[in-house]
């Protein structure tokens, strides 16, 4: 199995993006459609739109991502609606956001992956809105902007799941985002675990497949409890896969200490590829088998402000 990031990339032309808003936007005009409430029709409206205009190169390309081992996709230059103010409070009108909610959820079908929320994280909605929040200042939160997220994956504190359960009660599979404004130019950084992995000797590897770390919620969580005595590394049909947040991992050995060690250097030390998001761009990537982070930055003007929506998926 290669170790380099695997990245499946595809941008639209012109015309396939104003045909796609055209055929959306006179969908969703005259009805309101919440994104929590009306998910499933959001979902078939925009996966309709979708498979009429999208060229059949990208159509394959959804359907077979999840089964191909890339890590990332990422598709461009997809529809703009007409935008609110970043919110400042984490939150905005969803009706307001049909058309970016259907291209959102229709993508999302057409991976054939179900998105989902968490009850203990923005107040259990579907998306979440990526933007500065002044009151998530000096919090590694994806409603922060001045503290730096180091190298992690989304809700390591939980378990990893698999076919046929709730996926509300393990680590999320994929992170999906749509970008609406990125002029601050922020990336957003991804590596390969199994890049890093390579670059350790095989007793750091077993110390962290050993159950002696305790891994803590993300701070953007409201209430979660830390998961005790647990790996950061497993093993699975798939290839390795992480649970991993320097900043609410513990070691409970000093084995398990030095491995820690070992392990942040090795990421630090790993070849990552930054993805600038700009206005209609799509991302999606396997939180099982990478890492990501998001350097510290200056937003612009708050009604301006960088802007993403995420949306977990299984």
């Amino acid at each position: 199995m290669t170790r380099a990031l695997r990245v499946a990339r595809h941008h639209l032309n012109d015309r396939t993006r104003d045909l796609l808003d055209k055929e959306l936007t006179a969908a969703v005009c005259d009805i309101e459609l919440d994104s929590d409430a009306h998910e499933a029709i959001l979902a078939g409206i925009g996966a309709h739109a979708l498979q009429t205009h999208l060229p059949g190169e990208i159509l394959q390309a959804l359907t077979f991502y999840p089964a191909t081992g890339s890590h990332v996709l990422t598709i461009g230059n997809l529809p703009q609606q007409e935008f609110p103010a970043t919110p400042r409070d984490g939150f905005t009108d969803e009706p307001a956001m049909a058309v970016t909610n259907a291209l959102h959820f229709g993508l999302l079908q057409l991976l054939s992956l179900t998105p989902f929320a968490v009850d203990y994280e923005n107040t259990g909605r579907y998306i979440r809105n990526v933007a500065p929040n002044p009151a998530a200042a000096g919090t590694t939160s994806s409603w922060g902007a001045d503290s730096e997220f180091s190298w992690h994956t989304d809700n390591p504190h939980l378990p990893f799941g698999g076919k046929g359960v709730d996926p509300r009660r393990y680590v999320p599979r994929y992170l999906s985002f749509y970008a609406v404004r990125n002029d601050e130019q922020v990336p957003t950084e991804v590596l390969a675990i199994e890049g890093a992995v390579a670059a350790l000797d095989e007793t750091t590897v077993q110390e962290l497949q050993s159950a002696q770390f305790t891994v803590g919620p993300p701070a953007s969580t409201d209430e979660a409890a830390p998961l005790r005595d647990t790996a950061l590394l497993e093993q699975s049909y798939e290839g390795t896969r992480a649970r991993f947040d320097r900043g609410t991992v513990a070691p409970n050995t000093p084995a398990a200490t030095a491995a820690l060690d070992r392990w942040v250097r090795a990421l630090d030390q790993a070849r990552s590829e930054a993805f600038v998001l700009r206005p209609g761009d799509f991302l999606i990537f396997d939180n099982y088998r990478v890492l990501h982070r998001r350097r510290a930055f200056r937003p612009g003007p708050a009604d301006t402000a960088r802007w993403l929506r995420r949306c977990y998926a299984s």
